[in-house]
Formats: C-alpha cells, structure tokens, sequence
C-alpha cells in the first residue's frame, strides 16, 4: 500500500501545475457529492416521507371525529334511557318557551331531544293525550327528571276559562303600580326582585336562577340571556340594579372537575373537553391568555368567562 501510494504521488508531481490542479478539483467534486449524498435525507423530507406526514394527519382527524360522534351516540343513549346527568343535561337542552301540545317535531328537537323521545310524545298525543299542567309532562318517561327540571320554568300551557255561553275567555290582572327601588343584584332573592323591580315571580325565579349557575353576575347586560327578560324590561329598571363583583363565585380553573365545570352555562361540552384535554398536556394553566390555545375558545368567550376564574396551582395528587 505505501508503494502504490508513493507511485501516485511521484505520478501526481510529475504533471504540470494545470494538470494538478484539475485533479484536485475533481476530487473536491467527488467528496462534496459523496457528503451531499449522505446529508440529503436529514434536509430533505422525501415524498413518501411528507405522504406518511399527511396520513397521520388525516387518521388523527379522522379519529377525532370518530371520537366525537361516539360520544354524541354514548349521551344520546343515556338521554333515551332517562339515565343523563343534570351536567350534560343542561348543556344539552336548550329551552325556550312552548306550549308542548302539539308542538312541532322541528321544536322538540331544537330544544334538544332525541328522535326517540320525540316520538313517545306524539304517540301519547295520538292517543289522545294532553298537558292540562306542567306536571303532565313527567308521564312522559323517556324525558327524565333532570331534563324535566331545566324545561319546567319554560313549559307555558294557557289558562283558559269557558263562560256558561261557551266563549273562551283568558283571566287578566290588572298589574300594580310599580314603585322602583335600587337593588344589589347579587344579594337579593326573587321576593326583593318582584317587589323593588316589578318583575314577575317567574322571571325574578329564572333570574335568581341564572344568578347562581353563573356565579353571579358581573355585569348587567347578562340579565339579557335570561329567558323571557326582553329590552323592554331591561331597559325599564337598568339604572335601579347595582352589581358587587366581590360576591361572584370563582372557578378554580386548575383543580376544577369536569362535571363541575360542565354545569357554567359559558362552558358547553366540547369547550371543556377541549380544556381539559389541553390542561393535561400542559400541567396547568397560569393566566387567561393560555385558555387561547383551547379549540373554540374565542376573544368572546374569553371576555365572558375570564371575570369567573382564577389561576391556582395544579393539586398534587
């Protein structure tokens, strides 16, 4: 080997310096396109490389979605069954107010129940059957007692009066002069808010209500998501509600459990799936700004809800 390495130098210095330097180039060539060869895949992703990217991309989605659906079916069974929670009961029913004889298929189901719930109804209907009361409802088995209890300040069924000549007559009140007195909102009951605002026992009920799923209120413009406390009403004794933020009920967004969170009327089911899930990855959570990261968790439901929590460090289990 050192002869055959003394032979190719001897040969290399008996070239001319062109010639030199010529095969030194060509060299340098062959070593750079050697070291190119070998660095390539770390810089660049091959095609069969970026299409495994993409499938695991499309799995993961396709996964994700399968996941959601199944537990759509999974809550569904349970509400058919009469065996939901009042946590995703709530955030399943949406109320409104309705007279539910003969109310529309399209409006039980915009309230939220099942096809299969839906359809006991009409079969009691066509049978004959009628909701003189509210508590006529509750024959009704597959609506369970939870979802009873959400739909039952909602259920509006008229009080009419037949005359002895068969005229349907409606029974009206003639309404007391309202003298309005200022009120802390957060401190009151629905007695001080018939009294002092004039409102009407129900709607000082759904009031209250709503008070403490939230928490309590932080602002008066939240009066307007109670049901059935339109503008007119708002507008009518605004400037008598004061608010003390300092009564409000914090969540403790760190060690909170589920179910719990489940049950703020600003936190619907995928919303907290997503930040729980997200509060897993990350340990816990140190300021408003990182509920950001949540898939569906907006600029607007950050307002809503950040006068609500309060960052306290993970409880070690």
């Amino acid at each position: 080997m050192p002869n055959k390495l003394n032979s190719w130098l001897k040969a290399f210095l008996s070239l001319n310096k062109s010639e030199q330097r010529g095969i030194i180039v060509l060299i340098s060539i062959i070593f750079l396109i050697a070291i190119g060869n070998l660095l390539l895949p770390y810089f660049v992703i091959s095609k069969s490389e970026s299409d495994l990217l993409n499938y695991s991309t499309e799995i993961k989605s396709f996964l994700k979605g399968q996941k959601s659906i199944i537990d759509s079916v999974n809550i569904e069974n349970l509400q058919n069954s009469g065996e939901i929670d009042e946590a995703i009961a709530s955030q399943k029913i949406k109320p409104f107010g309705f007279d539910p004889n003969k109310l529309p298929i399209e409006a039980w189901k915009k309230m939220g129940f099942t096809d299969q719930q839906i359809r006991t109804i009409k079969n009691y209907e066509a049978k004959g059957g009628k909701f003189k009361r509210k508590e006529d409802l509750k024959k009704i088995y597959s609506i369970s007692d939870v979802e009873y209890k959400i739909i039952e300040p909602y259920i509006n069924i008229p009080s009419l009066y037949k005359s002895k000549k068969g005229k349907v007559i409606k029974k009206r009140n003639n309404p007391a002069k309202v003298i309005y007195k200022n009120i802390e909102i957060n401190s009151a009951n629905s007695t001080d808010l018939a009294t002092s605002l004039g409102l009407s026992p129900w709607l000082a009920k759904r009031t209250i209500s709503f008070r403490d799923i939230l928490g309590g209120y932080v602002d008066k413009d939240q009066l307007k998501e109670v049901y059935g406390f339109n503008d007119s009403i708002f507008n009518s004794i605004e400037k008598y509600i004061n608010i003390d933020t300092s009564a409000i009920v914090k969540i403790d967004i760190n060690n909170i459990e589920f179910k719990e969170l489940l049950k703020h009327p600003y936190f619907d089911y995928n919303t907290t799936k997503s930040l729980f899930n997200t509060r897993n990855k990350i340990g816990s959570f140190s300021s408003i700004d990182q509920l950001k990261l949540i898939d569906g968790v907006n600029d607007s439901t950050l307002n809503k809800v950040r006068d609500y929590l309060y960052f306290r460090p993970l409880k070690e289990q």
